[in-house]
């Protein structure tokens, strides 16, 4: 009875503290909940403040270049004395980003009354047929200009046609443009206009001119009036990308501030109806000064009223407080009270046997998943210092060598080491899991000969700076194997022969058994002790030897291919005399059919006639690889992400021959630009999907978008073969 007494008080105990932590934990959470709401408005309104500088500066930025591109045409006609329709085109379209708001060039001639009809018959001769000075009726009728007043006829003009200026139209015959010429030319600097309305492709646009005078110098050094470059720009597109996001909620308006007109000049709605009700408005906003050329805008910007609404971190944190303080409060009660059951139940656990081989268990199963994370890592250290090591040794001598012949070769090696290390990251991966019995083992008949030759190759160049005489016997055998693990086993036993071989030579070579054909590796390296030869195949073992000759790798090479050997069911082993040199060697069972061993042939990429389209989001590979293709004669078109595949579709509506896309870019993947540009030109474009992920599901997609796979780092060969192959299969 008692014990059920003191039992009852502790619960009663435990449950008065739960409940006084979750009261101050809610206390708390309402607390900071008022707090973070504070923060959380006032740093919506600087970052919408900044945001708001920001896009100011990218507006400013776009008038600025827009302006200077009238000093940039009036300089190349003062160089030249002439301009024609493509070199303004070529100007606009050169940077879309900064002259997307510029609606038309014009180059505008200043022509006397006295050589008006000299002026017509000159730019007859040149080419504009027919030119004729005019001006437009009220009524929009053309009739003859006739005046006493010098003429300022539009010359040039991109494009032909724009509001109401063609070629011949004389400027002066409107009263406010003639005035803004006479204020361009007394200043001698651009002057713009006031907001005007633009009928532009069937469209009623708000922009505003802006006139750049050209003077010229005569014999007696006085200035003397040209002409005017002439550029018309639309007031919606300079905004365009900018104050275009709701994450700030901001609307704006601009007015022109330098004179006592000050006249509306845009808005992003319909809410102000004039100046005054920008200038007096009684809600927040910030004022930005605008300047341009002889003018001083003012653009304004408003926070919308409700712009603090959408932060949910106060909400969240409120949550999120209290549901961790209730959870806490919770957590704590059970905990004591559990506490107290873990405590008469200690007694029964300690000391047993289960609980013992169960913390052994969960131990090892510990030490194996820490020792299974670190093999790849072992394993790629290892496997993978030959061929770069190679590599060094190959790109040094192609650096210091001018003979064509020799760098052509050393060339042919560069590409074959690469090749090899490309087929060896696709065997690390499979051999990291040969302790999970995951790796699966593809078997065929192989031709021994076309393996070691290969081999040979790779180490060829360290045996002979090594002083050393690597040599192969040549067989026709063949053997039933996994060609990517017989590789591994045979990779790992060359590299081993070369590096502890001071002098002598290696000898790679087959012996015919009535069973098995076994494959050697005899060097005359420094050989093995009684005790080496007892721990050889184990991890991490090197033998002292072996330190002293090369303080490279980490012992697990030969370990490497005794699982290796393990997983074909294959005999490994070997003969050694210390200080004499060593017999490695493996039996393999034979092939049943004769494999044909292809000639070697010197790979030439002759030029290929193709347009390849090329995406690619990482700029360094995206040059490179455009490089190499335009280096095989290819036509080659860059893009980045869809945005600008888009663009150009819009701008010219090309097919490309072949597409080369990576398949992970930002926010999308290559797939979906491929299927974009097959659906847009209505063919099954044959294209090249590159990439590093080996997962299955990657390849099963590209397979079923009718594409082709190619993982990096792709084979040179392998990418000129693709592009050949459909080459042949277009034509």
């Amino acid at each position: 009875m008692r014990l059920k007494n003191l039992n009852h008080q502790l619960v009663s105990f435990e449950i008065k503290i739960a409940l006084l932590v979750l009261f101050f934990g809610v206390s708390l959470s309402v607390v900071g909940f008022v707090e973070l709401q504070a923060i959380a408005k006032e740093r919506a309104y600087v970052e919408a403040e900044n945001y708001a500088r920001t896009q100011v500066e990218k507006i400013q930025t776009k008038l600025n270049i827009s302006l200077d591109s009238l000093q940039r045409v009036a300089e190349l006609y003062r160089t030249t004395h002439y301009l024609s329709e493509s070199q303004l085109a070529a100007l606009v379209d050169s940077d879309r980003q900064y002259h997307g708001a510029t609606v038309g060039l014009a180059w505008v001639q200043r022509v006397q009354q006295a050589n008006k009809e000299h002026y017509e018959l000159q730019q007859q001769v040149l080419g504009v047929q027919p030119f004729q000075i005019f001006e437009q009726t009220g009524h929009g009728f053309r009739v003859e200009n006739h005046s006493d007043a010098d003429y300022f006829p539009v010359t040039v003009i991109y494009p032909n046609h724009v509001g109401e200026y063609s070629r011949g139209f004389n400027i002066a015959s409107i009263p406010s443009r003639y005035r803004l010429l006479n204020k361009a030319r007394q200043k001698k600097r651009t002057v713009i206009s006031q907001q005007l309305s633009i009928y532009h492709q069937n469209e009623l646009l708000s922009g505003f001119q802006a006139f750049h005078p050209l003077f010229s110098s005569d014999t007696n050094s006085l200035q003397k009036l040209e002409g005017f470059v002439l550029g018309i720009y639309d007031f919606s597109a300079f905004f365009e990308g900018s104050f275009q996001q709701d994450l700030v909620g901001l609307s704006i308006a601009l007015y022109d501030g330098s004179n006592t007109s000050q006249q509306l000049l845009y808005q992003s709605g319909h809410q102000f109806e004039d100046v005054d009700s920008v200038k007096f408005n009684k809600n927040n906003h910030w004022t930005f000064p605008v300047i341009v050329a002889d003018k001083q805008w003012v653009l304004a910007v408003f926070p919308n009223q409700n712009y603090d609404q959408k932060n949910w971190l106060p909400y969240f944190g409120l949550i999120g407080g209290s549901l961790i303080t209730f959870l806490l409060a919770a957590y704590l009660f059970i905990a004591l009270v559990r506490s107290r059951q873990v405590t008469e139940l200690a007694s029964d656990l300690v000391g047993t046997e289960t609980q013992l081989n169960l913390q052994r268990q969960l131990k090892q199963q510990a030490d194996q998943a820490n020792f299974a994370k670190s093999q790849l890592l072992r394993a790629a250290s290892h496997d993978l210092r030959q061929p770069m090591h190679t590599l060094g040794l190959l790109v040094g001598l192609l650096k210091n060598t001018s003979d064509e012949n020799q760098r052509q070769q050393l060339t042919e090696k560069i590409l074959i080491a690469l090749d090899g290390m490309s087929h060896m990251f696709s065997a690390l991966f499979e051999i990291s899991l040969l302790d999970s019995g995951n790796v699966e083992v593809n078997t065929c008949d192989i031709a021994v000969q076309e393996y070691t030759d290969k081999l040979v190759l790779e180490f060829e160049l360290m045996a002979e700076q090594k002083g050393l005489a690597l040599s192969v016997i040549a067989t026709s055998a063949t053997v039933h194997t996994d060609p990517i693990l017989f590789e591994r086993i045979l990779r790992n036993l060359l590299s081993n022969a070369v590096r502890y071989t001071e002098k002598g030579r290696i000898i790679i070579g087959c012996r015919r058994k009535q069973d098995y054909l076994r494959l050697c590796v005899i060097d005359t390296g420094i050989g093995l002790s009684k005790e080496s030869q007892l721990r050889l195949f184990d991890e991490f073992y090197r033998d002292a030897q072996a330190k002293n000759i090369s303080d490279h790798g980490l012992g697990i090479g030969l370990s490497i291919v005794q699982k290796t050997a393990q997983l074909l069911n294959i005999n490994i082993g070997f003969n050694s005399i210390l200080g004499k040199g060593s017999c490695f060697y493996v039996d393999l069972p034979y092939g049943t059919d004769p494999v044909l061993i292809k000639p070697k042939q010197q790979v030439i990429f002759k030029p290929l006639d193709v347009t390849i389209w090329l995406i690619e989001d990482d700029q360094h590979a995206l040059m490179s690889l455009a490089k190499l293709l335009q280096s095989w004669g290819c036509e080659v078109s860059c893009f980045s992400n869809g945005q600008a595949l888009r663009h150009r579709l819009a701008k010219m509506n090309l097919s490309p021959d072949l597409i080369v896309s990576d398949y992970q870019l930002k926010n999308e993947t290559g797939i979906e630009l491929i299927a974009m540009l097959r659906s847009q030109h209505q063919k099954l474009i044959p294209a090249l999907v590159l990439t590093g992920d080996t997962d299955k599901k990657t390849k099963l997609q590209v397979e079923n978008n009718d594409c082709d796979l190619m993982l990096k780092p792709a084979s040179l060969h392998a990418l000129y073969d693709w592009i050949t192959r459909h080459i042949v299969q277009k034509d």
